[in-house]
């Protein structure tokens, strides 16, 4: 499925040797495909998000319509040709959807609301019929009204109940804690269910709603402690299950994922005892956890599912089904029959393609995706495990044939730690006869989060892919579901080692052959924006002379504000604000010697405006000459989802147009062809 990892070509020697010769030679290189237009990546996506109905009758997915909203479309799996129904909103984006039961779906929306230094995007909830009629508010709390320890914060699905047709328990999320409520699907009614704590969670619910697990989290002395606690249902006391009790300072994971029929086991994954998550299984008996059932020497497991294909539910049947880990793209090992032979006939169908896939009634009715770095995601229904038909794709009209390859790579750093990373090539390119490319390292944003193989939504590795560059996704210091070794790496190393990981990732590729010394910059977003911030401000020192330039989007920069903020409550900046130490790039902006862009929404709320307006101020201060330029893009939001197409315009935009005019010898052999030169070297805001 996967490339092989990129072995070394040439000898050091020989690389620094020919250095010149390739250079000249890349300088000439074309990819064999068009570059991925801006006006196509800024629109909204052509079909995501796809859910199939619990009966297998309907298929569900978002769908972007050039001008609009985006629309919520509904096909009929019986006759796949009639054209779906839809429905939208001319006042509201449509972010996301379950389906409540086969005739009702949950329906997620954002509404931009401006509220000074609160701007933000807001989320509502509604029930809607699949056709979009009796489309019924259910979030009809106004901030005005409400108590700010009872304000809604967010609405989940929490049992469908599958014994019930009309009824679900919801779970509501408040400051204060949550409830869980009786939700009528055809009235709207809310009867409370259950209700939490602030230090509580409810976790786990059988098929007849008994909430069988909850989570207590205790704080001392500012360590915290989390506390299981079981009963068999609802009307049964609650004892606590003192074998998995753990401390969260530790910062390992244990997260349950299936209490048995028979009230005996708790399935749970856990990297306590390891490096990497395993599955394991808690007597409830004995209160101890065995040893792993399933462990991925490599990489983490990171989900498992029970049941079987004709018993979706785990009514009556809770076999291990499925586990799954998070290796470069999610992979998973099925054990049901139905899904293993579903698994291979698709594999065969869909060749070199991540595939994910959920079934119904007995495998005759599974919606399929399949991606790929250079195939965007693409749904189709398999009906009766004989006819593929394709319902859309994220993005139609692109794929392999134009698009570059991506493969799965790892490299030393400079001490030796070993770093994943993922490595993207022009369509069309070959190292032995095209030489040296300009090189982007792009890493993500979190910095607790990861990349993989699937397809990149944001489209920012193809868009650099498509107009000829390398491009290089490090996994460093800091990362997730990666093992808690380079996890816990990044601990107070922003800035430090952390970045010394990405720095190190471009010389390798220098190493290799494929990157060009003098042509290599550092764009990221949130996290990433941090990262590209660091590239800036140690152009004066240990990064001296590797970058071009620098883009930081919707940064997150100051230090010690992000280590003081971190998250809205107590907890986050206990767990992971502590491991905000290093490098601080607001302490070096007079050493900023390289071109360096930032942009920022002024409606972000997450990595907040204020990182990049400060950071603007002070270098107008103390570097008034830098070639620096921050651009504040109005009602914009941090995350994709809040984003409108004008928005996905603005920033692509001014990322090619810095590319083009201001990124050293970059931007002598780059051009972006439509994008008018504005930018100045002075500081704009």
């Amino acid at each position: 499925m996967f490339a092989k990892r990129l072995a070394l070509l040439v000898s050091t020697a020989i690389c620094v040797a020919a250095a010149a010769t390739s250079t000249v030679q890349a300088q000439n290189f074309k990819p064999t495909g068009p570059a991925l237009p801006v006006d196509v990546m800024s629109r909204d996506w052509g079909v995501w998000s796809a859910r199939i109905s619990p009966d297998g009758k309907h298929i569900a997915a978002l769908a972007g319509i050039p001008g609009q909203n985006p629309v919520i479309r509904v096909w009929s799996t019986d006759d796949m040709s009639k054209t779906p129904t839809q429905f939208g909103s001319k006042t509201m984006r449509f972010t996301g959807f379950q389906f409540m039961n086969n005739s009702k779906l949950l329906v997620f929306a954002n509404q931009p609301v401006a509220a000074g230094a609160n701007s933000d995007w807001y989320s509502r909830a509604a029930i809607a019929n699949l056709d979009g009629s009796s489309f019924l508010d259910i979030s009809n709390e106004e901030a005005a009204t409400t108590r700010d320890d009872d304000f809604i914060i967010g609405y989940s699905l929490f049992n469908r109940l599958p014994k019930e047709e009309n009824v679900v328990l919801m779970e509501i999320q408040r400051i204060s804690g949550s409830e869980i409520v009786r939700l009528n699907l055809n009235t709207g009614r809310k009867d409370r269910f259950a209700r939490t704590g602030d230090n509580e969670e409810f976790l786990w619910s059988d098929s007849d709603g008994n909430i069988k697990l909850k989570g207590e989290l205790k704080a001392a002395n500012g360590v915290y402690t989390y506390h299981f606690f079981f009963r068999e249902n609802n009307q049964a006391p609650w004892r606590e299950l003192t074998g998995i009790r753990y401390n969260l300072n530790a910062r390992f994971d244990l997260r349950p994922v299936h209490i048995s029929n028979d009230n005996k086991s708790i399935y749970v994954i856990t990297n306590r005892d390891s490096n990497f998550s395993v599955l394991a299984k808690y007597d409830l008996e004995t209160n101890t956890l065995g040893p792993p059932i399933v462990q991925n020497t490599e990489f983490d497991i990171s989900s498992a599912s029970f049941g079987t294909a004709s018993d979706e539910d785990a009514l009556t049947q809770d076999p291990l089904r499925s586990f799954c880990w998070a290796g470069p793209s999610t992979e998973c090992n099925y054990l049901d029959p139905i899904d293993t032979r579903i698994h291979a006939l698709l594999e065969r169908a869909l060749p070199d393609t991540i595939i994910s896939f959920n079934s119904r009634n007995g495998g005759a009715n599974v919606l399929v995706r399949a991606t790929a770095p250079n195939v965007p995601d693409t749904y189709y229904l398999l009906k009766n495990e004989r006819q593929l038909i394709k319902i859309g794709s994220l993005l139609e009209g692109w794929d392999r044939k134009n698009l570059g390859p991506a493969e799965w790579v790892t490299y030393p750093a400079r001490d030796g730690f070993q770093i994943p990373g993922i490595l993207y090539l022009p369509p069309g390119y070959k190292k032995e006869r095209d030489g040296r490319l300009p090189l982007v390292v792009m890493p993500h944003g979190g910095p607790w989060a990861r990349d993989d193989m699937d397809f990149d939504i944001s489209y920012w590795s193809q868009m650099f892919a498509t107009r000829g560059f390398a491009v290089l996704l490090p996994q460093y210091r800091g990362s997730t579901d990666l093992g808690k070794a380079l996890w816990k790496g990044g601990d107070k190393q922003w800035g430090a080692l952390m970045q010394d990981d990405k720095d190190d990732g471009a010389k390798w590729l220098v190493d290799q052959g494929i990157a060009d010394p003098n042509r290599m910059m550092m764009y990221g977003y949130s996290y990433g924006g941090f990262a590209a911030a660091a590239a800036a401000t140690r152009s004066g020192g240990r990064s001296a002379g590797l970058w071009q330039c620098a883009i930081s989007g919707a940064p997150a920069i100051d230090l010690e504000r992000i280590s003081n903020d971190w998250g809205e409550n107590r907890l986050a900046r206990t767990l992971q604000g502590v491991t905000v130490a290093g490098f601080d790039p607001m302490d070096h902006l007079d050493q900023v010697k390289i071109p360096w862009l930032i942009f920022h929404g002024d409606y972000d709320r997450q990595a907040d405006t204020i990182h990049s307006r400060t950071t603007a101020a002070r270098m107008r201060q103390v570097n008034p000459n830098a070639n620096f330029r921050y651009v504040e893009i109005p009602r914009m939001a941090h995350t994709l989802g809040e984003m409108t197409p004008q928005h996905r315009t603005q920033f692509l935009s001014l990322i090619l147009e810095w590319m083009s005019t201001n990124c050293g010898n970059i931007s002598q052999t780059f051009k972006e062809p439509g994008l008018k030169t504005t930018l100045t070297k002075r500081a704009s805001k």
